[in-house]
């Protein structure tokens, strides 16, 4: 069965549950150097970053491609 982390590309937009229960979507930007890892931005300011796992993701919500 295919993990969710491995659908995730760059732009995609990725819902993650955090530690508290609260569902945070981001923008996927890039691999993490953690092996099955995406780092996220999830706006704000500055571009607040969260990591997507395969235990964390609840979505992957493909970008339109053209």
């Amino acid at each position: 069965m295919a993990r969710l982390v491995d659908k995730i590309r760059r732009g995609d937009k990725v819902t993650i549950v955090n530690t508290s229960g609260k569902k945070i979507t981001g923008r996927a930007v890039m691999k993490s150097s953690m092996k099955g890892c995406w780092v996220l931005n999830t706006g704000g300011r500055y571009g607040q970053p969260a990591l997507a796992c395969d235990i964390n993701v609840v979505k992957v919500s493909k970008r339109r491609r053209r």
